[in-house]
């Protein structure tokens, strides 16, 4: 699966049987800086929403042709997604997302607890 930018759309005037119907848009391939990289080639548009200038997953080989609605049609690449957002910040810096898994929110302090934690009673015998 690679990034793509829609750059324009192609307009078949006949199509094999199968992909009546189904959207063909020319995608520029980008590198993981999102910068153009390689020849613009053509994608179905197997989520039938893409547009041009959106940011698109690609996929290509066999897998692309499973991604459309009829299987098994004669396709080398096809758009499986719309890209949304790309959050690309490093993993564990300080503005990345805050693990809330492993912090208390209290622990906003620097490990100090703010207020001492309930001790336990003992059990009394009867």
């Amino acid at each position: 699966m690679k990034f793509a930018r829609v750059v324009g759309n192609l307009v078949a005037t006949q199509k094999v049987k199968g992909l009546e119907g189904v959207k063909l848009l020319m995608v520029q391939p980008l590198n993981v800086d999102r910068e153009p990289d390689g020849e613009i080639y053509v994608a179905a548009d197997a989520t039938n929403q893409a547009g041009v200038d959106e940011l698109v997953f690609v996929i290509a080989s066999k897998e692309a042709a499973f991604a459309l609605p009829v299987s098994f049609v004669p396709v080398d690449a096809a758009i499986v997604g719309i890209v949304d957002d790309v959050d690309d910040r490093p993993l564990y810096d300080e503005q990345s997302v805050v693990w809330k898994v492993f912090r208390r929110p209290h622990d906003d302090d620097h490990g100090h607890d703010p207020e001492p934690k309930p001790k336990r009673k003992k059990k009394t015998e009867s």
